[in-house]
């Protein structure tokens, strides 16, 4: 960040901007508060502000004076003092002098050192919450500044300033909201940048069941082999890489600990994008060389990273400042979200009908799961808004059954898998409700409970083949019964079974010839 601000000086006009501030008359301005308004990119040092980047109302630029000023010469030479400590200087020492109450600038570091433990302040303290972003030139909570230039920003930049590049802002602010306050609640939890809730709009467009081309999925797009250690499951009733509370904690946590590694929060981004690895690769073939920016003006950051950054720092940098750019984002709060441990299979719609909850935000806070009901083994938490809690309470305890479910009665040459294909579940699925049940062993008149997973007709039973002729021979295998036989012939086992003189629970013996119907060619 110094080079940076050194290269921004060296473009200053001979003329200095004075300060809508007055300075005190002996210019006795600490140099480490110097050292804190270059660090955070405050300090009015040209009245050419940097690409992408207009001017703040909250330090403006007054008219060039026709006599030398000597407050503004004094501040001129107080800059050029302290510019050669400012590229050995960390940034985060340059702000632990806070900027005077006139200037009302509450930057935060731009470097964050964290606890071994995460905050302790429970997050039902801080929720409802509304973000703290606000449509003010100067955001309030701005932690990862813009490049001061950049090709690949300022282009990102001009788009979303685009009547198209607004629109889909807004879209994606809109599609935020029911996750909102909970990620931004996370994020103070670990005292990360709030920056960072900008990430799933360009990893998913804030769209939980958004998959890449490369399989990644969810809000904060994990692969299917990156959620070790992050409390996810995958299964065939939920993919938690859809759960907007398990994915973020998980996204989070590694982009901690991507920090803690790299000890730069672009680099930290840059390796949620690349991996770790890879973006090591890349500072050993830049010769150790720790900067985002020098990096990629190096060219050996993978492609999709280099731009990765960029546009992330624009999407931030334009909603935060909605405003200046036309945009009307709300940030009003969010849905407040709470989670109920359930013991059994429940029904999203049948639930959200017994307690007045509109079906589709109660399916929206829980886009992990795969049908429209939750696993039937009864380790899972569903997730509801607040104020409808105790509400879903009582239903769960009075209601007998909040799941729906087909009945089907085994007809003569039914198969399981034949009866699961036909709803749209699996074997397995149909013996999680059906203890006991052996899929080999069905008999005529079983009854089955189906999980209603998916609309359909009732099961007909097994097609009726029609002018079968008995005139083939079938040696009984090892493992045979009258049920495979008949189905490998398609026929219904009652008719085998009276053609060869035999009842349904006669016990065939290995060799035994059968008639058998000529199959068709």
């Amino acid at each position: 960040m110094g080079r940076h601000l050194l290269r921004r000086e060296a473009a200053m006009t001979t003329r200095p901007r004075r300060m809508a501030v007055t300075l005190q008359p002996r210019l006795r301005l600490p140099l480490r508060l110097a050292l804190t308004f270059l660090a955070a990119g405050a300090w009015p040092l040209s009245a050419q502000t940097a690409p992408g980047i207009p001017a703040s109302p909250e330090i403006t630029a007054a008219p060039a004076p026709t006599a030398v000023d000597p407050a503004a010469a004094a501040s001129q030479a107080l800059v050029e003092a302290a510019a050669p400590l400012i590229a050995s200087t960390s940034l985060t020492a340059a702000h632990e002098t806070p900027p005077p109450e006139p200037l009302a600038l509450p930057l935060r570091p731009l470097r964050h050192s964290f606890p071994d433990q995460a905050n302790t302040t429970p997050p039902s303290q801080t929720l409802p919450g509304t973000p703290d972003f606000r449509h003010h030139a100067w955001p309030e909570r701005l932690s990862l500044p813009p490049p001061l230039a950049d090709a690949h920003y300022d282009r990102f930049v001009t788009l979303y300033c685009t009547d198209g590049g607004r629109a889909w802002l807004e879209s994606v602010l809109l599609r935020s909201r029911p996750y909102s306050a909970y990620i931004l609640d996370r994020i103070r939890y670990y005292g990360l940048p709030e920056e960072l809730f900008f990430i799933p709009f360009i990893e998913s467009e804030f769209q939980p069941r958004a998959v890449s081309r490369s399989g990644a999925m969810g809000l904060w797009q994990f692969m299917r082999n990156s959620i070790s250690g992050f409390g996810m499951r995958i299964d065939e009733w939920r993919d938690d890489r859809r759960d907007f509370m398990k994915s973020t904690d998980g996204a989070l946590r590694k982009l901690r600990g991507n920090y803690r590694h790299f000890g730069d929060w672009l680099l930290a981004i840059a390796a949620y994008n690349c991996g770790v690895g890879a973006l090591e690769r890349a500072i050993v073939r830049a010769g150790g060389e720790r900067d985002f920016w020098r990096l990629k003006a190096a060219g050996v950051l993978p492609a999709e990273t280099a731009v990765y950054i960029p546009k992330f720092l624009a999407v931030a940098g334009t909603a935060l400042h909605g405003g200046r750019h036309g945009l009307e984002p709300d940030w009003s709060p969010g849905t407040v979200w709470t989670q109920l441990p359930l013991d059994g299979p429940v029904d999203l719609e049948l639930l959200a009908e017994a307690i007045g909850l509109p079906a589709e935000l109660l399916k929206t806070g829980n886009p992990e799961l795969t049908f429209g009901v939750t696993p039937p083994e009864g380790d899972y938490a569903l997730k509801l808004p607040l104020e409808y809690a105790a509400q879903a309470r009582l239903a769960l305890a009075s209601a007998s059954n909040l799941v729906r479910v087909y009945v089907y009665y085994v007809k003569s040459g039914d198969t399981l898998s034949a009866i699961a294909r036909h709803y749209g579940v699996s074997l397995t699925m149909i013996g999680r409700l059906n203890p006991g049940l052996r899929p080999d062993l069905i008999r005529i008149g079983q009854r089955l409970v189906i999980p209603a997973l998916n609309d359909r007709t009732p099961y007909p039973g097994a097609p009726v083949a029609s002018g079968q002729v008995f005139g083939g021979t079938y040696l009984v295998q090892t493992g045979d019964s009258l049920w495979s036989i008949a189905q490998r012939f398609t026929i219904a086992v009652e008719r085998l079974a009276s053609q060869n003189q035999l009842t349904l629970n006669s016990i065939l013996r290995e060799g035994m010839q059968l008639d058998v119907p000529i199959m068709n060619q």
